[in-house]
């Protein structure tokens, strides 16, 4: 007489691996999030800090004066740079050299003596001055800060913890 040994996994089992499954994944799906959200903030930073250096470059390059302007429709300048951002020659506004258009749960803002960024042929920006930053609830996410000659760095961790208070509003 043959004998078919087949194996198998009971109900009690399936249920038992089920039940596991669903909690591994529930304690996941946050941190994924988390992570997703860690991810666009830190791309949005690192776009806007090329756009930055190549502004203050091509303004050096081309021996004229280079705008930064925030742009909601990437057509005209406005004061919100939470939708992106354009560059353009300033004596040619009409000539543009860059559209950044980007899309972000928590807005990018920027605090400094005029809306817009304007770096002169030597590379400097003495009107300009200032920090862009981004929030994360009430806490600093990062910020760049722009200085008068034109330079642009990323804030240290207790930069961010003495500005949180940009945050609170």
């Amino acid at each position: 007489m043959k004998r078919s040994s087949q194996s198998a996994f009971s109900l009690y089992e399936l249920l038992v691996a089920l039940a596991l499954i669903s909690i591994g994944t529930s304690l996941a799906i946050p941190s994924l999030a988390a992570l997703q959200q860690k991810s666009e903030r830190e791309a949005l930073r690192n776009h806007l800090h090329a756009s930055l250096h190549h502004a203050r470059l091509q303004a050096v390059l081309h021996k004229t004066s280079v705008e930064l302007c925030g742009s909601h429709d990437g057509a005209n300048c406005g004061r919100d740079w939470s939708q992106g951002w354009r560059m353009q020659f300033m004596n040619a506004p009409e000539h543009i050299m860059l559209i950044q258009q980007h899309r972000s749960s928590t807005p990018l803002r920027w605090v400094g003596f005029d809306s817009r960024i304007r770096f002169h042929a030597n590379g400097t920006s003495p009107s300009s001055n200032g920090r862009f930053f981004q929030c994360k609830g009430k806490a600093m996410a990062w910020q760049l800060i722009l200085n008068r000659q034109g330079r642009v760095r990323l804030a240290s961790h207790q930069e961010n913890l003495e500005e949180a208070h940009r945050c609170q509003g």
